[in-house]
């Protein structure tokens, strides 16, 4: 896999991700990496960037590089081989109410005990976890910058593939493309909002229009993204590396991800 490009899926909470990791578990196999294997191997992001800072082989092997980590990552920063940007973007304010009403639906959760006694108004302020996803994040996450002139430099100097969540068939067949692959119909949802009788969602929540009235004042540098934003952003044309096939020619149906 030498010289050839690493390809990172950037997956931003709530926005189809889960669909597209599994279509890639199904499609790759283990040259589909995931972060959260990775930290558990590694004992967490301490040890996962100490073997990053040494001789290490784990981005040889890969073909994708995918999990909840932003492109500022020692996966990204330290790669040996050149490399491609791929996510799946979502209003912001519409993506951070339908984290908040996830996350107090699913008892598992790391956050769900904060959230469940807590307004969305309340936990922008509250959980730190949770904050943390209330500002900008979307862009923070794909280019480490808010600001026009760092998302533009971000964009001329690495290859991206962007894609908005009401196109996320297109997206993944984009995605697919230079591998020789294809879908074979549409993407299975996969990880849809669970729904708990007892906990009520944020837009029954009295303060409901203060808190999008505050995100959308958090946001605004990503909502005017956002907004410009269209259905399918591509620019690995424009690299080298990108105008060739990476694997075996001809297409390879791909109907629907193993489940697991």
């Amino acid at each position: 896999m030498h010289g050839t490009p690493l390809l990172y899926f950037l997956h931003l909470p709530r926005t189809g991700g889960t669909t597209i990791n599994r279509m890639l578990k199904y499609a790759f196999g283990d040259r589909a990496v995931f972060h959260a294997d990775l930290l558990a191997h590694h004992g967490g992001e301490d040890g996962l960037s100490a073997v990053l800072a040494g001789e290490n082989d784990l981005h040889h092997h890969a073909i994708f590089f995918t999990g909840h980590f932003g492109i500022a990552h020692p996966l990204v920063s330290l790669s040996p081989r050149p490399i491609g940007i791929a996510a799946v973007l979502r209003h912001p304010v519409e993506r951070i109410v339908s984290l908040y009403d996830y996350i107090r639906g699913t008892p598992d959760h790391p956050e769900h005990a904060a959230l469940s006694v807590l307004s969305l108004n309340q936990a922008v302020d509250v959980v730190p976890q949770f904050a943390a996803h209330c500002r900008n994040a979307q862009l923070r996450t794909l280019f480490n910058a808010t600001d026009q002139t760092g998302v533009m430099a971000a964009l001329r100097c690495q290859p991206y593939l962007l894609g908005r969540v009401d196109s996320l068939s297109v997206f993944a067949q984009r995605l697919l493309a230079p591998f020789g692959f294809r879908l074979g119909d549409a993407l299975p949802r996969s990880n849809e909002r669970p729904k708990l009788e007892y906990v009520a969602p944020a837009r029954l929540q009295p303060d409901y229009p203060t808190a999008l009235a505050r995100l959308e004042a958090y946001n605004r540098a990503e909502l005017g993204f956002f907004a410009q934003l269209p259905p399918i952003f591509a620019n690995w044309s424009r690299f080298a590396n990108f105008n060739r096939p990476f694997l075996r020619p001809g297409p390879i149906p791909i109907s629907s991800p193993a489940p697991h």
